[in-house]
């Protein structure tokens, strides 16, 4: 049996989403939502079959890479098939962005074939959903701060429930940003204004959800989120016009109050940038979520 692969579009949603969350899935590249909006970038290609979700990727990072089979088949099985379609194009057989434990698993059933390499700039940050939205503790009382200085300052502010009539006004609010910025032509935050505005386009699709906040009529932050399994959400996008920048963490705190009864929440990898990993880790990440490349030593499985 060969694997059929093709480009995501919105119908696939049901089966990848079923096959993440058969596993309970926690890492952000098992999104569907960022399997689509992020198609472009990286060259990715997927197919479900036999209760698994194969993931192949053509540019970018991921070039010439794929994902760890996702689901309730028979891994072993669901390589082995990956291993074939390498060979087919003639090209080695790599996985991506895996994590620890499903290192662990392809060590366990490919003793000694596959060699791996740590991914340090696309660790994970993972925070349980109460901790960001209760902020208890010493450890949150400059966030406490910012954000009491905020609904200090803007008696009029609230929050309101960001859906799809009116996802355009997120669309507003990361121009705003974009557009505040020293550099509004840098590629890959032009091309990240392009994932929300389609995003905002494909909302219910994508199974999308986030909100908006207001000072008084005008929109001034946005989040938005999707669940990669049961419980656990991750955080696409996050924006605050640069008039308001104490409303930062207050964005963040709310969408962990909207999200009650969530597990955990994933605000991905920093990427090695210095201001997002000092961003993240200021929120005190609960899980650190490490990646690693897999290699095949042989030809062979």
């Amino acid at each position: 049996m060969s694997l059929c692969f093709h480009s995501p579009v919105p119908a696939d949603r049901a089966a990848a989403a079923a096959a993440a969350n058969s596993v309970r899935a926690m890492e952000n590249d098992a999104a569907f939502a960022n399997l689509y909006l992020l198609r472009e970038k990286y060259g990715t290609e997927l197919c479900v079959s036999g209760g698994m979700l194969f993931r192949r990727y053509h540019s970018g990072i991921r070039a010439g890479c794929y994902g760890f089979p996702l689901g309730n088949g028979d891994l072993r099985e669901a390589v082995s098939l990956l291993a074939a379609d390498a060979d087919e194009r003639g090209i080695p057989l790599r996985l991506t962005l895996l994590t620890k434990a499903q290192c662990e698993q392809l060590e366990a059933l490919f003793p000694a074939q596959f060699a791996f390499e740590p991914m340090p700039d696309y660790t994970e940050y993972l925070y349980l959903q109460e901790n960001l939205a209760a902020l208890r503790g010493s450890r949150y009382h400059g966030k406490r701060n910012h954000i009491a200085q905020f609904w200090r300052g803007c008696p009029e502010a609230y929050i309101q429930p960001l859906i799809a009539e009116n996802a355009d006004i997120a669309v507003g609010i990361a121009e705003q940003w974009l557009a505040a910025r020293s550099d509004p032509d840098e590629p890959s935050l032009r091309y990240e204004l392009s994932c929300i505005r389609e995003a905002a386009a494909n909302w219910e699709a994508l199974h999308l959800t986030g909100l908006l906040l207001y000072d008084g009529a005008n929109p001034i932050g946005m989040t938005v989120v999707s669940e990669i399994s049961a419980g656990v959400f991750d955080i696409h996008f996050e924006k605050v016009v640069p008039a308001h920048p104490h409303a930062w963490p207050v964005v963040v705190n709310e969408m962990a109050k909207c999200l009650a009864g969530a597990a955990y929440l994933n605000r991905e990898e920093d990427l090695g940038e210095r201001g997002m990993r000092s961003s993240k880790q200021s929120y005190r990440p609960d899980l650190l979520n490490e990646k690693y490349t897999a290699l095949r030593r042989g030809k062979e499985l």
